[in-house]
């Protein structure tokens, strides 16, 4: 139990940081298209900023089909650690890199090669947490645990937003394009260090030992998944529909609040914080209740609920702040994406087919639900909300069917 918990905190920590340095590099944007991009007009250097952190979004599946290739082959707790590695290095390189009134060029090059580095790390970091914890955790607290994975990564947004909050708190809008931006990304760099270093205490998980030892490893586990578990991985795609209306709901939607309720910038961040804190709060009280009354019965709860409060908050009237809580409560779902996609894949396969199709699908997704959302958000958000609740009952369906087909743990 204690060798469990341990190693679902040591796994969560990188979540943290990535989600964190999500945050920072989307609201420092305007000053990095200032300080590392030439100065020819007002728009291409804030488009080219945006450029470079999609990049790292492209490079995600690279990195998932890399390292979740060696996560088969070789073992989950080397290339854990070795994404972790991949992360940090290029997040203190930023933290001090040079601008572009400094060295030219080479610190726009600089901005773009550490972006896609940090998203071949990420590739395999989210879904190798996920696989790693739920190898380890027994399957009665597997809900618990996930919960627990899904809650943490969105901390890292909160991380984010109260680090961000604090530098223009105690800096000059002058200060802060000068050198107090970096402050955020030193202490990142830090964080990740000392999640280096306990990332080193990790144990191989019991699962991967198992095959190791009967000798079931296979070559090129990808290859064998995408033969076999095509239905897992549609799983995974419609899975990340419900993972990426999170991002909607607590980091895009946001950004209109003030247009939207008539309110201060500062009150409309608050909203926000909130929000997060309630995803948090939700993701752990779902995962603990999936363990007392299974998977199922309680994503369906808690789905209905989604679609239910997301359709009245989308009227923007007195009561939003109240039915916006609730739904982001009720997005605590996100806790069952986890659950089922560990599940729904061989343990040969299960890191390179599920870091693999989810990955190819939030590279889609992470890119289309912004732009979606810029269009949809004022006067039909609540069909977006639906749709996110129809698509995680489809996934359920699914799910369901898998499991009764193979010889996989009941949720």
């Amino acid at each position: 139990m204690q060798k469990s918990f341990k190693n679902t905190i040591y796994a969560s920590l990188g979540g943290i940081l990535e989600f964190y340095d999500f945050v920072l590099f989307v609201f420092f944007a305007n000053i990095f298209a200032k300080i590392f991009f030439p100065q020819n007009d007002d728009f291409w250097p804030l488009v080219n900023t945006y450029i470079a952190f999609g990049a790292g979004y492209l490079a995600r599946p690279f990195g998932a089909v890399i390292m979740a290739h060696f996560a088969d082959t070789k073992g989950r707790k080397n290339v854990f650690y070795i994404s972790m590695l991949l992360m940090v290095i290029p997040s203190f390189i930023l933290a001090f890199l040079p601008t572009y009134e400094s060295i030219g060029l080479f610190a726009t090059f600089c901005l773009f090669a550490i972006r896609i580095s940090q998203g071949l790390a990420i590739g395999a970091e989210v879904s190798g947490a996920w696989i790693f914890v739920s190898e380890f955790v027994s399957k009665k607290r597997i809900g618990l645990a996930l919960g627990f994975i899904s809650a943490t990564l969105t901390l890292g947004l909160l991380l984010g937003n109260l680090a961000t909050l604090m530098v223009y708190e105690f800096f000059t809008q002058e200060e802060v394009e000068a050198y107090a931006w970096r402050i955020p990304f030193i202490i990142g760099g830090f964080f990740g260090i000392l999640s280096l270093f306990l990332r080193n205490k990790l144990s191989e998980t019991p699962e991967f030992q198992k095959i190791k030892q009967s000798k079931t490893l296979l070559k090129f586990p990808l290859k064998n998944a995408i033969k076999t578990h095509k239905l897992s991985m549609l799983v995974c795609m419609l899975e990340t529909i419900v993972l990426t209306s999170g991002v909607a709901t607590l980091m895009i939607l946001p950004q209109y609040f003030e247009g939207l309720l008539n309110i201060s910038k500062n009150t409309a961040l608050y909203y926000q914080n909130f929000a997060i804190l309630a995803v948090i709060f939700g993701a752990l009280v779902q995962g603990f209740l999936s363990d007392i009354f299974g998977a199922f019965k309680t994503c369906i709860v808690f789905s209905i609920a989604l679609g239910l409060f997301g359709f009245l908050f989308s009227f923007y009237n007195d009561d939003f702040i109240y039915f916006y809580l609730l739904a982001c409560f009720a997005q605590g779902i996100i806790s069952f994406a986890p659950i089922f996609m560990t599940q729904i894949f061989n343990v040969e396969v299960r890191s390179s087919g599920l870091s693999f199709a989810y990955n190819i699908s939030y590279a889609l997704f992470g890119f289309v639900t912004p732009l979606l959302i810029n269009a949809i958000y004022k006067e039909y958000m609540f069909v977006y909300m639906i749709f996110v609740m129809l698509v995680s009952f489809v996934s359920m369906v699914l799910v369901f069917k898998i499991l009764k087909s193979r010889s996989y743990s009941a949720l």
